[in-house]
C-alpha cells in the first residue's frame, strides 16, 4: 500500500525575466501553486499550477490554493496511491471544475507514485516516444516590429527552429507586419505558427489569415472565440490555413464536439487548461484517432515543475508535433527553490531521473509562499 500521508499548498508570485504578452493579457509576474504530496515512506512528489492571464479562466492563485488545501486533499489522504484510477475519481468527484488545481494535485500524485517505482513520469504515462523535445521560440504581443524582429534572431541562433507569434491587435496591420519581420529574420525554412487568443471578429480573422498566407503560415492557434465553432470551421476552409484549437477544447467531450464541427487541424494542449495527464491523453488520442496531431505545452512563466509535466506528457503522446511550447521556465527570474531543465541547441533533453526529474528545495520554498 502507497498511502497517502499529507498534502501541502504553497502559493508562489516570482518575477519574470520576460513578459510574454498576447491578447488576453500580459503577465507581470509568476502567480504558481506548488503541490506536494508525501506518501507514507515519505517519498514526496511535486505539481504546478500557473494562474495564466487575467481573463482566461475563473480559477486565480487563492482558489486553486483553498481548493486543493481545504477540499481536494482532506478527500485523498489516506487513500492507497496505488490505486490510481480511484484517487483519480476521488479527486474529480469532490468538486466539479476547478482544471488546474485538480492537475497541480495530479501531477505531484503522479510524481510521488513514479519515484515509489523507480521510474521516469513518462513511463507511467506510456511512453517515451522521444527524449529530446524541440521547443518553441514564444514572441508576445508586447513586441513591436523592430523588437520581434531582434528577439528571433536571438532565437534563432539559441537553436530554435519553430517560432509562435501572439497575434490579434486592433489594428490588424501590425500583426501582419510583425510577422513580416519574423519571416524576414528567421528565414525560409524556419516554422511559424501564430496565435490570436481567441480576440478576432470573423472578418478580421479571415483578413488577416489571408494576408499571413504568403508567410507560409504553418498554423493559426484560436484566431476566433471559445465557442464560435460553426464559423471556426468556415475559417479553416475558406482561408486554407490550418487551424489549432485550445481555448475551445477544455475536456475530452469539447475535442470532440471541435472534430465533429471540422472546426481544427490540430488540438493545442495545456496541461492546467485541459485538468491533467488523463484528460490530455484522452484529447490526444480523439484527435490521433483523426490521425491529427497535437501541440503540447504552454509559454505562460512557471517553475520547472510545470514545465517537466507538460515534457513528460509531450514524451508520451505519439502524435505530438515536434514544437513543444512548454518554454514557461524560460520565463522565470532568478530562483534557486526548483532545478533546472536541460536545454541545448533548443532542444529541451529528458533525463531517466525518478518521477518530474526535477529537484524542489522544500526550505527556499516554504520561506517564500504566501499565506492564503
Amino acid at each position: 500500500m502507497i498511502k497517502i500521508a499529507a498534502i501541502d499548498t504553497y502559493p508562489l508570485v516570482l518575477p519574470v525575466r520576460e513578459i510574454y504578452g498576447g491578447a488576453a493579457g500580459f503577465l507581470e509576474d509568476c502567480r504558481s501553486l506548488i503541490v506536494r504530496v508525501e506518501v507514507e515512506d515519505g517519498i514526496e512528489g511535486w505539481g504546478e499550477a500557473t494562474q495564466g492571464r487575467p481573463g482566461n479562466t475563473y480559477e486565480t492563485l487563492e482558489t486553486m490554493a483553498i481548493m486543493a488545501r481545504s477540499y481536494f486533499a482532506p478527500a485523498l489522504i489516506g487513500m492507497n496511491l496505488d490505486d490510481t484510477g480511484a484517487v483519480l475519481g476521488k479527486l474529480h468527484a469532490v468538486r466539479s471544475g476547478h482544471p488546474m488545481a485538480k492537475a497541480a494535485l495530479e501531477t505531484a500524485l503522479y510524481d510521488a507514485l513514479a519515484k515509489f517505482y523507480h521510474v521516469p513520469l513518462y513511463r507511467l504515462l506510456g511512453g517515451p516516444y522521444r527524449k529530446e523535445i524541440e521547443l518553441v521560440g514564444g514572441l508576445g504581443m508586447d513586441l513591436a516590429r523592430d523588437a520581434i524582429a531582434a528577439r528571433a534572431r536571438e532565437l534563432k541562433a539559441a537553436g530554435f527552429r519553430t517560432f509562435k507569434i501572439k497575434i490579434g491587435q486592433k489594428d490588424y496591420r501590425q500583426d501582419i507586419e510583425r510577422v513580416r519581420a519574423v519571416r524576414e529574420a528567421v528565414g525560409a525554412e524556419a516554422i511559424i505558427r501564430v496565435d490570436g487568443n481567441a480576440a478576432y471578429s470573423f472578418a478580421d480573422a479571415h483578413s488577416v489569415l489571408r494576408e499571413l498566407a504568403c508567410f507560409k503560415i504553418a498554423d493559426a492557434e484560436q484566431p476566433l472565440a471559445r465557442g464560435d465553432l460553426k464559423r471556426l470551421a468556415e475559417l479553416r476552409r475558406s482561408t486554407g490555413i490550418s487551424i489549432a484549437a485550445q481555448e475551445s477544447i477544455s475536456s475530452p467531450e469539447d475535442a470532440l464536439r471541435v472534430l465533429e464541427a471540422d472546426a481544427a487541424d490540430l488540438v493545442k494542449i495545456k496541461l492546467t487548461h485541459i485538468g491533467g495527464f488523463h484528460n490530455g491523453i484522452q484529447v490526444a488520442a480523439i484527435f490521433g484517432a483523426k490521425a491529427l496531431p497535437v501541440v503540447m505545452g504552454q509559454g505562460s512563466a512557471c517553475t520547472p515543475v510545470l514545465s517537466a509535466a507538460e515534457m513528460h506528457l509531450h514524451a508520451s503522446l505519439k502524435n505530438a508535433q515536434p514544437g513543444g511550447e512548454m518554454t514557461g521556465f524560460l520565463r522565470l527570474g532568478e530562483q534557486v527553490i526548483i532545478g533546472s531543465i536541460k536545454v541545448q541547441n533548443g532542444r529541451a533533453l529528458l533525463n531517466d531521473k525518478p518521477g518530474l526529474g526535477v529537484e524542489v528545495n522544500k526550505q527556499e520554498l516554504m520561506q517564500i509562499a504566501r499565506r492564503i
